[in-house]
């Protein structure tokens, strides 16, 4: 199994293998970014090739971009100084990169909100928490691929790091959704669409439709990825 996973998780190694149409990087120890991370980000999709480097320079995402194959850049946060020197010397990859900082402190990542909000090199970085469950993990993963800002609910609070998330966040106590609506929510927060929900509930995709209307008015948000950022921000929340 371990052979299996390394072929499809190319580290630094200089074995040829395939090439898949995307690439994620995996930037810091390999304590923070294990075997296991590494297969649950592989995972999440079958075009994805996923390495891990040890700093940025060994990465050289700057050349991988200009291949056109780099997706995300995911950076532990011993890196912070290092991605935003990378940033500010405007060598940074353009186009659909995405950058990431994985934290478990709380100050880098309210430097990166408060960046976002005021500006500085860092003001384009998402944030990823590593210290929530495996499964809350890869939704947040996931929701990273799909080209999305995601504010984990620890770094909410009144002023600006609730206005860098481009929206209100709602009360997590105060909204109550039914059983059902959960059910619904988790499956989307899992990137399921609504074809798929309905059979896994046993569902028309109308009545499923009705219940995601239903959810976005409760929970006070826009569309279907805000009310999954929502939901698993209270996931995470009660994870801890």
């Amino acid at each position: 199994m371990r052979d299996d996973f390394i072929e499809k998780c190319l580290f630094e190694s200089s074995r040829p293998a395939w090439r898949k149409s995307s690439l994620v990087l995996f930037v810091g120890s390999p304590l923070v970014f294990n075997e296991w991370i590494l297969r649950v980000a592989v995972a999440e999709s079958e075009d994805l090739e996923v390495r891990r480097h040890d700093d940025l320079t060994s990465a050289d995402p700057v050349r991988l971009a200009s291949e056109a194959v780099l997706r995300l850049v995911v950076v532990e946060e011993s890196h912070t100084d290092e991605l935003a020197q990378l940033m500010a010397d405007a060598r940074s990859p353009a186009g659909s990169v995405q950058w990431v900082l994985a934290y478990r402190d709380l100050v880098p990542a309210r430097e990166v909100l408060e960046q976002r909000l005021h500006g500085g090199p860092l003001q384009e970085v998402r944030l990823l928490p590593m210290n929530v469950p495996i499964g809350v993990w890869a939704s947040m993963f996931r929701l990273m691929l799909w080209g999305d800002f995601f504010v984990p609910s620890e770094l909410l609070a009144p002023g600006p790091a609730t206005a860098a998330a481009g929206e209100p966040a709602p009360a997590l106590t105060d909204t109550v959704l039914t059983r059902r609506e959960t059910e619904v929510l988790d499956l989307v927060a899992k990137g399921g669409q609504n074809k798929v929900i309905a059979h896994r509930l046993g569902l028309s995709e109308h009545t499923v439709k009705l219940h995601i209307h239903r959810i976005i008015t409760k929970v006070g948000v826009r569309n279907r990825t805000a009310a999954a950022r929502w939901y698993l921000s209270r996931v995470a929340e009660q994870g801890r």
